[in-house]
């Protein structure tokens, strides 16, 4: 992904639409690809565990039956159910993939059109009046949103995950974009941004490596703070209407039910879960981390819970990006009605993001050995080029600090090292300069003033070396610059004075 080109579009809709500023929150998440996972598998079990969440949880709510029955029919006798149809939360995902291979970038433009051709998703309330909006009212994509904080935004946003796994900064400005397209609310942008950072870091997490409390709140911790500072607004949330905004629901209260282990009941009485974000992000979040390594109780516990079926959707989706394909049962796959579909978008997205080279862990880590063996070097350089200059072999440090520059010319903002190269190049000029070697000298002390124009014992040092070739009008304009920008600096005084002597002498 072209990040100049999504820095451009997001800029553009900062002074159209007021999206929120994404530079007030200076947090990085590191997203480091590891060499010894499977990708592919990966990108495939995020998006069959969504689609299985959505086809599970649908035909729940459309079941009349008791809580207990409903998790025993679907279940205990799985392979007995026919397949099940999926519904406009696979469709949404499934048009964002598609958008995306086709055109080998992120286009919100075609996201927004598509999205709009697509009967199934006028379902969504939200979605609806965003064609409503696009279609009739004539105006661009990027005005038709409506302030919503529902949480069809959320698992639609798992494709920028999938092709910027790597690449936070990718992430964030592709999550950002798709949420806008159709919802205007700063805390419904942040929950996109933080559900892609959590699949992302799922996806680089090894599966069956989430084992305790402290892996839990790390994941807490690193996703969280990827949406630090972007919301100014709160709400009222929970039963005691506590003053909350989705920053503080997931890095803060959400990390108090993973000490407390609080069981999903207790969430749910004290604090809804309704498709609003700043309720289903969190126990969505809370849901998966109980139950990371198995998919079945995943879906389980899931399926106890009455009300919100996008809860489903979105706790399998982080499971599926956790476990990977091969981990998920192949009795719930085949109940997908386009499982195959799925799986032939899963290998295109993972093509896609092997082009940014963030997401290719060979690369990284390639380049990240390169930075090292580089570094080991320069350090190495500067080594010898301080502990000649301490040994006055000046003109061999002089070799090294000028191949340094070479490799790094950022060490010449580095004051220390800024400083042993003057003093190498004056030390050199003065060795000179005793050998009668004036011109040379000459050209030694310039190389040192270039470090510090104002330097006045390097501009007596050209004054002196002038004097030697006898241009004492150059000689006495170096030494009157010593003289005015140090006027405390005798010697400079001194040799000012001999130079206008002789000058009045010739």
């Amino acid at each position: 992904m072209n990040i100049g080109i999504l820095e451009e579009i997001y800029t553009f809709l900062m002074e159209n639409i007021g999206m929120p500023d994404l530079n007030i929150n200076k947090e990085n998440v590191n997203l480091v690809p590891l060499p010894n996972i499977d990708y592919r598998d990966k990108i495939s079990g995020a998006i069959m565990g969504l689609s299985i969440g959505d086809v599970f949880g649908n035909a729940l709510r459309k079941q009349k039956l008791k809580e207990s029955k409903h998790t025993t029919y679907f279940l205990k006798n799985g392979r007995n159910i026919n397949v099940l149809k999926s519904t406009e939360q696979t469709e949404a995902v499934v048009l964002f993939a598609e958008s995306l291979i086709i055109n080998q970038r992120f286009d919100p433009e075609d996201l927004a059109n598509r999205f709009v051709r697509s009967p199934i998703l006028t379902r969504d309330k939200t979605i609806k009046q965003f064609a409503i909006n696009y279609k009739n009212n004539n105006t661009g994509w990027y005005k038709s949103g409506v302030a919503s904080l529902e949480n069809s935004c959320v698992f639609r946003c798992i494709p920028s995950a999938l092709v910027s796994y790597g690449d936070f900064t990718a992430l964030k400005l592709i999550a950002s974009i798709q949420a806008v397209i159709t919802h205007t609310e700063e805390t419904a942008i942040a929950a996109s941004i933080i559900f892609s950072t959590v699949i992302a870091y799922l996806l680089n997490t090894p599966a069956f490596s989430l084992q305790n409390k402290k892996d839990s709140e790390k994941l807490v911790d690193v996703t969280s703070k990827g949406i630090k500072g972007i919301e100014t607004k709160v709400y009222t949330a929970g039963k005691n209407n506590d003053v909350a905004n989705l920053y503080i629901m997931v890095g803060h209260i959400l990390k108090e039910w993973i000490m407390d282990d609080l069981s999903i009941k207790q969430i749910i009485e004290q604090w809804g879960c309704s498709n609003n974000v700043l309720e289903s992000v969190p126990i969505s979040l809370y849901i998966f981390l109980k139950n990371p390594n198995d998919f079945g109780e995943a879906l389980k516990e899931c399926l106890s819970i009455k009300g919100n079926y996008t809860v489903t959707t979105m706790v399998l989706a982080l499971s599926g990006a956790y476990l990977g394909l091969n981990n998920i049962p192949k009795t719930y796959i085949d109940k997908i009605d386009i499982s195959k579909r799925i799986l032939v978008l899963s290998n295109r997205l993972f093509e896609l993001s092997l082009k940014n080279k963030n997401n290719n862990p060979y690369r990284r880590l390639r380049d990240q050995i390169g930075t090292e063996r580089s570094r080991d070097e320069l350090d190495k350089l500067l080594w010898l080029a301080i502990k000649h200059n301490k040994t006055e072999e000046y003109e061999t440090a002089i070799g090294y600090f000028e191949e340094l520059i070479a490799k790094n010319p950022e060490f010449k903002k580095n004051e220390r090292v800024r400083l042993h190269i003057m003093e190498s190049y004056e030390g050199r000029g003065n060795e000179l300069l005793r050998g009668e070697r004036y011109e040379e000298a000459l050209r030694y002390f310039k190389k040192a003033l270039i470090y510090d124009l104002n330097h006045p014992v390097i501009l007596c040092d050209i004054a002196v070396a002038y004097l030697n070739t006898d241009d004492l009008d150059r000689a006495e304009k170096y030494a009157r610059r010593a003289v005015e920008i140090a006027p405390e600096y005798e010697i400079g005084r001194g040799i000012l004075d001999d130079i206008r002597s002789i000058q009045k002498k010739s």
